[in-house]
């Protein structure tokens, strides 16, 4: 029998705004633990020690993106260092969303992204933490999906396949996910995120297959899902 997860565990609330002040982040990760959202995801800067210290004794948990967020075009070596540094920081570090190397798949450079999937998701389980690998379907073919998806699906130590950073040039389709559920479906779990900003958008992603989702708009979302199901 699988395990009900409560909606608001659902979210790993997001603020990567650019321009994002600090009385913002303040504000963003109040409101993360206040709605016991499942991570918060916040500037990583203000990581050390500041949200560190403000999850400590509570149920929500930090993610972080290495590997050159947003396009992952860094080598290898350089995002295994950015993972080292976020391990090293302690146990409220939970999740980790690493960008694929975009240009690697326009290059259909298949043998690199393997090598980089095993040897960035190893110290990440390693480590009992979870495993998350952006695609950025936004910017792939639909035979690029699927061909990034059946890679991912060999590597154990990957527990995610994320469908966007949010900067890509288009949201999230359910095109997407339709397409990463073929391939994934009882192998890995889909995280999708960019563009999700609704309760209607968010149950058709979890008809399609999707499990948990990166939003800024999370405490909307959390709103209609009460306000529709009188909770």
């Amino acid at each position: 029998m699988s395990k009900i997860i409560p909606f608001n565990r659902r979210f790993d609330n997001t603020l990567l705004n650019p321009e994002a002040k600090w009385k913002d982040i303040e504000a963003f990760v109040d409101e993360t633990v206040k709605y016991n959202f499942r991570n918060v995801v916040v500037p990583w800067y203000a990581i050390p020690p500041y949200v560190i210290e403000k999850v400590r004794n509570t149920d929500v948990g930090i993610n972080v993106g290495p590997g050159g967020f947003p396009f992952g075009m860094v080598p290898t070596d350089m995002k295994m260092r950015e993972i080292e540094y976020y391990l090293s920081l302690g146990e409220a570090i939970t999740d980790f969303d690493i960008v694929i190397n975009i240009s690697a798949v326009k290059s259909k450079d298949w043998d690199y992204l393997k090598k980089e999937f095993v040897v960035l998701s190893e110290p990440v389980k390693k480590a009992n933490r979870v495993c998350k690998f952006i695609i950025e379907t936004c910017r792939l073919t639909e035979d690029e999906i699927v061909k990034v998806c059946e890679l991912i699906v060999d590597v154990p130590t990957i527990d995610f396949v994320k469908t966007g950073t949010g900067f890509g040039p288009r949201a999230t389709s359910y095109r997407d996910v339709e397409l990463i559920n073929s391939v994934v479906a009882g192998k890995k779990e889909i995280k999708v995120s960019g563009g999700v900003r609704t309760l209607e958008q968010v149950e058709k992603f979890m008809e399609l297959g999707a499990s948990v989702f990166g939003s800024s708009s999370s405490v909307a979302i959390l709103a209609e899902y009460e306000k529709k199901h009188g909770t």
